[in-house]
């Protein structure tokens, strides 16, 4: 089961690994990877129930999360909507990144862009719940490491040999590189708290471990 560092602190997380219900076949249509152009960032608006609700303890918080995440919208279909779930855990400054439909399928995230956009949506409500921004801001950089590891690599010996997202960020908005749910649709999302930090997030080529 593929669950492994990219670079220090950014653990990345299969299905597989955090537990995903076998009954309920991974959806979406496959996509090339060439053709994956731009980022969306989303927030999932669902918190744990403790005194950090968007910050994340543990891998049973984690896990449970992501398996609720295939339930909760059964209008979109009995899996989770995005590509990927970035948490932000306590503790220690570090991002874990379960897959979700993963970089090969097509979402259900974002009309109109299910297809060339990645989407990565932060657990948690960055709207409503408030959180100390530097457990924001200092986790940033490695949000822009597993942009660059989509980008730039997408391998790793537990996970597999794959060609990267090589026009990964080559579609972005003005004065960023990636886009907000709010670009295209009358939301908050990805949330207030988030999106200003959001802001600095790059695609950079993670370092090996």
């Amino acid at each position: 089961m593929a669950d492994f560092e990219i670079v220090p602190s950014l653990r990345f997380v299969a299905r597989k690994a955090w537990g995903a219900d076998s009954g309920l076949p991974r959806l979406g249509t496959v996509v090339s990877r060439a053709n994956r152009t731009h980022v969306f960032a989303h927030h999932t608006v669902m918190v744990d129930n403790d005194s950090t609700p968007n910050l994340w303890e543990g891998d049973a918080e984690i896990f449970a999360m992501m398996r609720r995440l295939q339930t909760v919208r059964p209008d979109l279909g009995l899996d989770v909507p995005y590509n990927f779930i970035a948490f932000l855990t306590a503790g220690n400054g570090g991002v874990t990144i379960c897959e979700g439909r993963g970089e090969d399928r097509s979402g259900a995230h974002t009309v109109g862009h299910n297809t060339k956009a990645i989407a990565v949506s932060f657990a948690g409500d960055f709207q409503n719940r408030i959180i100390d921004p530097t457990e924001i801001s200092s986790r940033m950089p490695l949000i822009s490491k597993f942009l660059g590891w989509l980008k730039f690599s997408a391998s790793h010996p537990q996970y597999g040999m794959f060609e990267p997202l090589s026009k990964l960020g080559t579609m972005r908005p003005a004065g960023r590189q990636i886009f907000f749910h709010r670009d295209v649709k009358n939301t908050d999302c990805p949330g207030s708290k988030l999106e200003q930090h959001l802001k600095t997030v790059t695609f950079e080529r993670p370092t090996a471990p």
